[in-house]
């Protein structure tokens, strides 16, 4: 009996192309207005890069997407002798409009719905804030890769859900649009899973019931796995 379900947040709560495109080209015009030295030597593309960068310079935070946003910044702030709270200030922009999300149909209904019958998380390799985003009167708990220390698909991640949930790992099911990150996941530790796959991708693993092509279809999903 399933006592308990999880949700991946970016594409599968909302689409996240978009909201990272716009979050992008407004952090652009903000740095231009403020930072005019680094718009002329980075352009949208290159601080890209330099987040990519960063990363693979911080293998023991890579899990923390806003440890190596901020650690990004700081290069910038150190490259160009900007002020001490640059930063701070830039990541806390970028985040205006990375928060700024647009729900994919339904979604507020159906958790509405699903939190008056089961207890309900998030697994999330992000750093999206449920409580700005104004979503968080759903959910009981949040597992974020930053707070757990690993990035899905580790089977950790997943064990810090079931030990927030207090749930033995059948009686849990995870939602999530990645096979990759979410199903392979949640079947690491023996989850049961619905796969959101928006792009009907085949993999012989997952069976027919347990996949969905958009987030209206996760009630009926749930039926007949009961």
């Amino acid at each position: 009996m399933i006592k308990c379900i999880t949700f991946d947040l970016d594409d599968t709560l909302w689409e996240i192309e978009p909201v990272i495109s716009k979050a992008e080209n407004q952090f652009y015009e903000w740095v231009k207005d403020n930072y005019p030295v680094v718009a002329e030597n980075f352009n949208i593309e290159k601080l890209r890069k330099l987040l990519k960068q960063t990363s693979l310079e911080n293998p023991l935070i890579k899990h923390d997407l806003t440890k190596i946003r901020i650690i990004a910044y700081t290069k910038l702030r150190d490259l160009y002798n900007l002020p001490e709270n640059m930063p701070i200030e830039a990541f806390q922009y970028f985040m205006q409009y990375r928060n700024s999300v647009e729900l994919f149909d339904g979604v507020e209904e159906i958790l509405g719905v699903l939190k008056k019958q089961y207890k309900l998380g998030t697994i999330t390799n992000g750093n999206a804030s449920l409580e700005k985003i104004g979503i968080k009167q759903y959910f009981d708990f949040e597992i974020k890769a930053s707070e757990a220390g690993y990035m899905k698909p580790s089977p950790e991640i997943f064990k810090s859900a079931l030990y927030e949930a207090k749930c033995e790992s059948f009686e849990l099911l995870h939602v999530g649009d990645s096979y990759e990150k979410d199903i392979i996941g949640a079947m690491s530790v023996n989850m049961n899973y619905i796969w959101l796959n928006h792009n009907n991708e085949k993999k012989s693993d997952v069976k027919v019931e347990q996949t969905i092509k958009s987030f209206s279809e996760l009630p009926q999903a749930l039926k007949k796995l009961r």
